[in-house]
């Protein structure tokens, strides 16, 4: 089912409430009347797409998470910046030390999570304050713009109903951000005094390997792979995953000076290789459970 806010959403959820209470049909094999009834249980869309639909501020915000409180905060060496950072570990931002109230560093393990009595009771607050302007700051305080017309859902929790979308967060930002940062392009930082760097012949050559490899890749596995070093913006979400598992672990073998920052990135293969299964065990959930908060905590140290 598609959902599609702009085209008609009261429309589809009054048809999903119908299906809640039962729409009477008739079953030819028996020849008896019963009520089907269906029920909404997951949303599938993009980042932008779900954050409209939930009518969330979305990762821009100040609370950008729909499953746990955590919040944002600003680069503290450019304060006129609007861009808001998610680390674990806040306890060296300036912000900080000025504020006690604030969480000087999130478990990973037990992030404090949100519930949808929680979401909703929020909610109704943005939605009746006596101004815009007030609704508008505890939106941004909370990450809700007001009610979500899927609320009168019963079916759908705001909690577990809407899974992260893996695209974008993988493929269009975790891997485009490692490559920025190996490549010294990542917002005009440099490498301090680790060495995860390449230098520019190296990541010109890991680009044009790429584009080689598409020669004696067979078309079944998508398109060919572009020069990763000159045209990323032919980089599709597809072929950004298609490089990540099959030709960055070879291209980039023995290419750090360090090679804790290999296996980092092949921790991260590995961690995908499963969420990208089509049936994943108890034990490897679990195993991808850890194994990301593993890998976060050892990137941002």
């Amino acid at each position: 089912m598609t959902l599609i806010p702009s085209f008609g959403p009261h429309c589809t959820v009054e048809e999903l409430l119908l299906l809640a209470v039962g729409v009477p049909v008739f079953d030819a094999a028996s020849g008896e009347a019963f009520l089907l009834r269906a029920y909404l249980i997951l949303i599938f869309r993009d980042m932008p797409a779900m954050s409209m639909v939930m009518h969330f501020k979305g990762h821009n915000g100040f609370c950008p998470c729909c499953s746990c409180n955590i919040t944002g905060i600003g680069d503290p060496g450019n304060p006129c910046a609007h861009t808001l950072y998610i680390p674990l570990d806040c306890s060296h931002h300036p912000a900080v030390h000025t504020n006690p109230s604030m969480v000087t560093k999130y478990d990973p393990a037990n992030l404090p999570l949100q519930t949808d009595r929680e979401i909703l009771q929020q909610a109704q607050e943005v939605q009746f304050q006596v101004s815009p302007t007030a609704s508008n700051n505890i939106g941004k305080k909370y990450g809700i713009k007001g009610t979500s017309i899927l609320s009168s859902l019963l079916s759908i929790s705001f909690t577990q109903s809407f899974p992260h979308d893996f695209m974008h967060l993988v493929f269009e930002n975790v891997l485009t951000l490692l490559t920025l940062l190996w490549t010294g392009q990542f917002k005009g930082l440099n490498e301090g005094t680790e060495s995860y760097q390449f230098p520019s012949d190296v990541w010109d050559a890991i680009g044009q390997g790429t584009a080689a490899a598409g020669l004696t890749i067979p078309g079944a596995f998508g398109q060919h792979p572009p020069n990763v070093a000159t045209n990323k913006t032919a980089c599709t979400a597809d072929l950004w995953c298609f490089w990540l598992l099959y030709i960055a672990p070879v291209l980039l073998s023995h290419k750090f000076d360090n090679a804790a920052y290999f296996n980092h990135f092949i921790a991260l293969v590995k961690l995908v290789n499963i969420c990208l299964q089509f049936e994943i065990s108890h034990d490897e959930v679990a195993t991808v459970h850890q194994g990301f908060i593993d890998w976060v905590e050892e990137y941002e140290r």
